[in-house]
């Protein structure tokens, strides 16, 4: 389920779901999980090369994600539902429109770490030092990393808190592109990703894989084919109700369990535990790589405390 408050952040999925031809699409990938570019093209009795922007334009939104999969002649791309319901608040958007506090933190900013190889990073315009040597993750240039990658491990980020004094926060939304962390890349790489706030474990979630077979939309030239190329766009919520990853609760942590306000550090980890049967890594993306161009995204929405 995906929960939509903040009607201009969801622009790209109103646009998406405003064609029926897209709707009918959508529906048939739900219901029918794997299909194949082919069999919507023939049960929608259109053409490729009309289908093909209009599966673009359910990816960009979120909606949707394509994996490519080896079939008897050759590769064939297969569609996945990243959602299965779409919940509108229009109660909330007026009340909290003036009270959200937005900001991007870049996923080299990271304020600590523990990762085994493979591992790396990289800015726009090369790899950062040597592949597979987790002492990099301490260098000073990491900050200008746009990608980031570790089989095991946890990286944890301090976002911003600046909103005003005397206001306690209701809740946090926290977006990023995310996937698996194989070498090379393998589509089908399923690993358990962990969630904790402020040492306050949220939730876990398996990631499907660790996708390549195309280029990320926004990958530099230099990128090489072979290495991984995009990830899912997720959304992880933590309000009043208890955590949720795109509207699919995690579990039942809520901010006023954690106690958050205006004076609270806000310590996200996202950690890969050693000695599961899914622990295959995590590949964090930031602008200039992947699907999505964003770095790490922060909303918080807040109201004042009360006397």
């Amino acid at each position: 389920m995906a929960d939509v408050r903040s009607l201009e952040e969801q622009l790209e999925v109103f646009q998406a779901l405003s064609s029926e031809l897209r709707l009918d699409i959508l529906k048939r990938i739900l219901a029918e999980a794997g299909i194949n570019l082919k069999q919507i093209a023939q049960s929608t009795g259109i053409s490729m090369s009309t289908l093909s922007p209009h599966i673009g334009k359910l990816e960009k939104a979120g909606l949707i994600h394509t994996v490519d999969v080896a079939a008897s002649h050759g590769v064939q791309k297969c569609c996945y539902p990243n959602v299965e319901q779409i919940v509108i608040d229009f109660t909330q958007v007026s009340a909290r429109q003036n009270c959200i506090y937005q900001a991007e933190v870049p996923v080299g900013s990271y304020s600590d770490f523990s990762v085994k190889p493979t591992c790396g990073l990289a800015t726009e315009l090369s790899f950062l030092g040597n592949l597979d040597e987790p002492r990099l993750f301490s260098h000073p240039d990491r900050r200008k990393a746009n990608i980031l990658w570790f089989t095991t491990g946890y990286v944890e980020y301090v976002l911003p808190n600046f909103i005003p004094n005397h206001s306690r926060i209701d809740s946090l939304d926290i977006t990023f592109e995310v996937s698996s962390e194989a070498p090379r890349y393998n589509n089908n790489w399923p690993s358990r990703i962990e969630f904790s706030l402020n040492g306050t474990q949220l939730g876990q979630w398996i990631c499907p894989g660790d996708f390549g077979g195309r280029p990320g939309t926004y990958n530099p030239d230099w990128w090489f084919d072979f290495l991984n190329q995009y990830g899912l766009l997720k959304k992880l919520t933590v309000n009043t109700e208890g955590c949720f990853l795109d509207g699919e609760r995690l579990s039942d942590v809520t901010t006023q369990q954690l106690g958050l306000d205006d004076q609270s550090i806000l310590k996200l980890r996202f950690a890969v535990p050693e000695g599961t049967a899914n622990s295959k890594g995590m590949t964090l993306y930031g602008h200039g790589f992947g699907d999505y161009n964003q770095d790490i995204r922060l909303m918080i929405r807040y109201s004042p405390k009360e006397s």
